[in-house]
């Protein structure tokens, strides 16, 4: 369809049946005429697949044999996308539901600003429907750390149209498939977390815009993946900080190893302090070690991750 170009949405599944099964309900309301359900599978071990075909059989699956992590699993995904000639792809978790308008308005967007290079919807918590989770952030290249614009705040405080900025989350994304493609999708160096942080420079360093439009709205389960005090969780979240830094940082100098070096202080001491079973802190130590040793991609936990069903879905929580 000319004027209803294809959109390919694009769902990371890791024994997260529920939560994508829900994600994949909310599309029953989405009046766009045009797009493709893409289920991408880690290798499930909780009979997801086979549940969500019986329910959901006008989705394309395409299922792995191993866990590939969020960052491979959206690469096979973004593959699919190509393959059924999909202009336009929206990266979803699958830990989130969509408004009904939220396909439109992010086309009707991204057409009218050929400028933008990736686009999001505002993000609110599922448990709180009206507040903001995600609405817009900054990302320091040289720390990898992001600051947020809106988050905690009400929608009606936020209904400005456009909220430009440097850094979308990995929660929902929308992108030209071809533009996507160009910039080598997620790189499978980083498995989880950080991912998004390189995407999003890889397309500004390209002369793009990146921006979070109001108009449409994803709800968050947040942390519905990885949970609080998951040393899985921050071993991939502390290394990966280090990881992005070194393949983007730009005039690296004292000042921003020395926030690096007391932002992991902080944690460390923090997490020693209130975290009784000192899961958090592992993990900072862990992903210290292997940053150090050159370790990327999924480490140390590979093997666990395709003989066990931790986590619901190694999504973006």
């Amino acid at each position: 369809m000319k004027d209803f170009p294809l959109i390919a949405v694009v769902i990371v599944n890791y024994n997260g049946y529920e939560l994508t099964r829900d994600c994949l309900g909310s599309f029953a309301a989405v009046g766009y005429p045009n797009y493709a359900l893409i289920v991408v599978d880690n290798a499930s071990r909780d009979d997801s697949v086979a549940r969500l075909k019986e329910e959901f059989p006008q989705v394309t699956y395409v299922e792995h044999r191993k866990n590939a992590g969020f960052t491979g699993g959206n690469n096979l995904g973004m593959a699919k996308a190509a393959e059924l000639g999909a202009e336009y792809l929206f990266l979803l978790n699958n830990d989130t539901v969509v408004s009904a308008n939220v396909l439109d308005e992010l086309l009707d967007f991204a057409r009218k600003n050929p400028e933008v290079g990736v686009v999001g919807p505002l993000t609110c918590y599922f448990d709180s429907p009206d507040t903001v989770s995600f609405g817009g952030g900054h990302i320091d290249r040289n720390t990898g750390m992001y600051s947020h614009l809106h988050k905690g705040k009400t929608v009606g405080e936020v209904r400005r149209g456009v909220i430009d900025c440097t850094f979308i989350e990995g929660a929902a994304m929308f992108l030209r498939t071809r533009l996507a493609l160009q910039v080598g999708g997620f790189s499978n160096d980083y498995f989880l977390t950080s991912e998004e942080s390189e995407l999003c420079v890889r397309v500004a360093d390209r002369g793009y815009r990146l921006a979070v439009i109001t108009s449409c709205s994803v709800w968050h389960k947040i942390s519905q993946s990885l949970k609080g005090g998951s040393t899985l969780r921050d071993y991939y979240i502390f290394r990966n900080k280090l990881l992005f830094v070194e393949r983007n940082a730009r005039s690296f100098g004292a000042r921003d190893l020395g926030r690096l070096a007391w932002f992991y202080f902080k944690c460390l001491v923090s997490s020693v302090r209130h975290d009784r079973d000192l899961a958090t802190a592992k993990g900072i130590a862990l992903g210290l070690v292997d940053f150090f040793s050159g370790v990327k991609g999924p480490g140390r936990y590979a093997e666990r991750l395709n003989a066990s069903c931790e986590g619901a879905s190694l999504g973006k929580g």
